[in-house]
């Protein structure tokens, strides 16, 4: 259980209170309405919708919410008043039905609001399967559909006035969270002396990539490029772009004292208590600073000002012990640059933070946000609809469209009570991927088992009406609160909701509860069984091609590199789009190696393998970064006879580049790898010895040279990986059923 400060703090950065309150209110005031005025059947209406629209989870702004609010309000409105229509005939329903699924499909892929809309549009068509009426009661339930679209949108714009901020800015302090957390977990690892290992991906790249990941996030909310468009007239936005371009140069710095720092922290001389007090210090400032940009407030810049000077004076001390160890000149020589430019860094953001935030909050400041959060120009994210059978998407909406077909059918075909839920569990538990929708159909029913009983026993007590609607406004917040957290206990708490409801409208017995529970395991059968066998897309397919396009950017980042050993001081707007796509590339084969983990193990092939070879293109990367940083701000101060001796590292990171093109080309795209490829490929020879040897007189280029020669390791590392994976032993020729793309 969290405590209730890192609850509250929390809270700034992912409002899952706000939204669960919202929620609730949207759901029981129309309750409240119908119990007042005897219109309990339309008020069910009105505040199912408005509760499932209400949960949609849109991070845009909010006229953007707005628009897309009433584009699934008309969707709602419609499938409900079809299914009002087509609920007399199984056929009719069941037909109509998958192809509603077919279209779901594909906007369920459309942004994080997919998975909602569709299930909303998507339940009501189900839900009013089980009440089929005339066109006249169609109509009336396209008003009460839309009545509860309206409220859902109604709830929005009144959070609008209480949370004026863009979502822009969120995703600014969210990246400065990310890197925060970044660094509690190199803080962490001081303590787990066996925790990373040199060939596997550990906690810390984890938390690197998920900062890569929140930095691609806030990208798509606004550019740089449309930043200074906009400069003059939305000052705040331009300036909180420029906080985010300085947590990605900090990234920079802590990758850079990240591998500067790994050399010597077996050393038993080197000062671990002291640098793990300073990466303690620097994500609480990085933590707080992200809380400033979020909360807007004095008290809490001035708190970052004190963990930057905490931050400062741990630095100092700890660059007094390191002159204690063995090899004190060149560990203090590499590591005091990276620490004056990532707190040079600090104080640039700080810096920005005291000018923008004023001393204290008015209606101006609040009119200023407000119009800002509504003017940051966003693209509409229109449905995309890839028919081909080599798309994941269509395939997905495919294995939708049939699952839900089938769950409708049976359950008109033999009048199951409450059927519907049968195709509505299906619906939620099916997911894109195999090991979700297994991940999912466990939640699913362990929630519902649970729910089932506490919900079976409340009422069976007869509660008095106001506890009962008591009991379905807490569940119905506790729900909104969960779902996008813990799963399961979501589904506990949707139960207990439901049984509720259902009380409302009339006496329920143990029985309700017991249909729901093995409506809910057939349901989550029928999502496994076509998550299984109705077109999967697994993961092995798809990695090899990720993998290969994070091998082609680590070469064009090294080739850059090769190209200012050689030309004149680099810029950061220069080398940003090298390692922006090593970086992304590298995030995306990271996040498609932990779905396969989620699969059966069938399809999880050298996944042990594939994990190494990622975590060589994330220490490629890491390098490439150091090398960057140590020549944007050293390279001037290294003197011209020591300057020409970078030819030999130049050639080097040529023949580095050349490798790992090989590499990436060797890596096949197809399972067509047959004995003869595989023998030409063993005969291959590499010999790092070859392309790099340092001259270790040369004492200003010492640090150029160690991180040139951990290059060589890790590029050797990659070529040797894909060698192995395709050599010709008849255990490895396995591969060829792994990879196909």
């Amino acid at each position: 259980m969290k405590p209730l400060h890192q609850i509250i703090l929390q809270e700034y950065f992912e409002p899952a209170i706000g939204r669960a309150v919202r929620v609730t209110l949207a759901f029981v005031v129309p309750l409240i309405w119908g119990l007042l005025t005897g219109h309990m059947g339309e008020a069910v209406w009105i505040a199912l919708t408005a509760q499932l629209l209400s949960n949609v989870l849109i991070p845009g702004s909010y006229p953007l919410k707005i628009l897309i609010l009433s584009g699934a309000t008309l969707a709602a409105a419609v499938c409900a008043m079809l299914g009002k229509l087509a609920g007399h005939c199984w056929l009719v329903a069941t037909l109509l039905m998958m192809v509603l699924a077919f279209l779901g499909g594909f906007v369920r892929q459309t942004g994080n609001f997919g998975p909602g809309i569709t299930i909303s549009v998507l339940l009501l068509y189900l839900l009013t399967l089980d009440h089929p009426g005339n066109r006249q009661t169609a109509l009336h339930l396209f008003a009460w559909v839309s009545t509860g679209g309206l409220l859902a949108i109604g709830f929005t714009v009144l959070a609008w006035a209480f949370v004026p901020f863009s979502p822009f800015r969120r995703s600014v302090a969210l990246v400065w969270k990310a890197l925060a957390d970044w660094l509690h977990a190199f803080y962490e690892q001081q303590f787990q002396p066996h925790a990373a290992q040199p060939d596997v991906l550990n906690p810390l790249d984890e938390h690197e990539l998920s900062f890569r990941q929140a930095m691609s996030d806030s990208m798509e909310w606004l550019s740089r490029k449309q930043a200074l468009a906009r400069a003059r007239l939305y000052r705040q936005v331009y300036q909180l772009v420029e906080l985010r371009r300085i947590a990605s140069q900090v990234a920079q710095s802590l990758a850079a004292l990240r591998t500067t720092t790994e050399s010597y922290l077996q050393q038993d001389s080197f000062p671990k208590e002291t640098f793990s007090y300073l990466l303690d210090n620097l994500s609480r400032t990085a933590e707080r600073l992200a809380l400033s940009i979020i909360s807007h407030r004095r008290e809490h810049v001035y708190f970052t000002r004190i963990g930057l000077e905490r931050s400062r004076h741990s630095a100092e001390l700890w660059l007094e012990q390191l002159k204690l160890m063995p090899s004190s000149g060149e560990a203090t020589e590499a590591i005091r640059p990276i620490l004056d430019a990532l707190f040079h860094q600090f104080e640039e953001a700080l810096q920005i933070l005291e000018t923008w935030i004023p001393s204290r909050t008015d209606f101006t400041l609040f009119l200023r946000q407000f119009i800002t959060s509504a003017s940051i120009p966003q693209t509409i994210p229109w449905v995309r609809f890839p028919l081909s059978f080599q798309s994941f998407i269509f395939r997905y909406a495919l294995r939708l469209s049939l699952s839900m077909g089938i769950g409708v059918a049976v359950y008109l075909w033999f009048h199951i009570p409450h059927g519907y839920w049968l195709a509505m569990t299906t619906m939620i538990v099916l997911q894109p991927e195999f090991g979700a929708t297994l991940q999912k159909a466990s939640q699913r029913v362990q929630g519902t088992l649970g729910g089932v009983i506490v919900g079976s026993l409340l009422f069976w007590l007869h509660l008095p009406l106001v506890i009962n609607l008591g009991i379905v406004a807490l569940c119905s917040f506790l729900m909104a609160y969960f779902i996008q957290r813990r799963y399961a206990i979501a589904a506990f708490f949707i139960t207990i909701m439901v049984i509720a409801l259902f009380h409302l409208l009339e006496p329920v017995t143990w029985q309700l509860g017991l249909i729901r529970l093995l409506v809910t395991l057939a349901g989550s059968a029928l999502a496994l069984l076509g998550g299984y066998a109705f077109w999967p897309y697994w993961e092995k397919y798809r990695f090899p091609a990720l993998i290969r396009q994070a091998i082609a950017a680590n070469a064009a980042y090294l080739q850059f590199m090769a190209d200012a050993l050689a030309g004149p001081h680099i810029s950061f707007q220069q080398l940003l789009p090298y390692r922006r796509k090593a970086e992304i590339s590298n995030q995306n084969a990271f996040l498609s190696l932990r779905r396969m983990q989620e699969e059966p193990e069938t399809h999880q092939q050298f996944l042990q393998n594939y994990f190494i070879l990622l975590g060589y293109q994330i220490r490629i990367t890491r390098l490439l970064n150091t090398l960057a940083q140590y020549l944007r701000q050293e390279a001037k101060l290294i003197p011209t006879s020591a300057a020409n001796g970078w030819q030999k590292e130049r050639q080097a990171l040529q023949s580095l580049h050349k490798l790992l093109i090989q590499a990436a080309e060797m890596m096949p795209e197809t399972s067509d790898l047959t004995i003869s490829d595989a023998s030409a490929i063993q005969q291959q020879k590499l010999y790092p010895e070859k392309i790099y040897q340092p001259d270790e007189k040369n004492k200003p280029l010492q640090l150029i040279q160690q991180l040139v020669a951990l290059l060589v390791r890790e590029v050797e590392g990659t070529y040797q990986m894909i060698r192995s994976l395709q050599s010709a032993d008849s255990i490895h020729l396995q591969i060829g059923s792994s990879i196909h793309d």
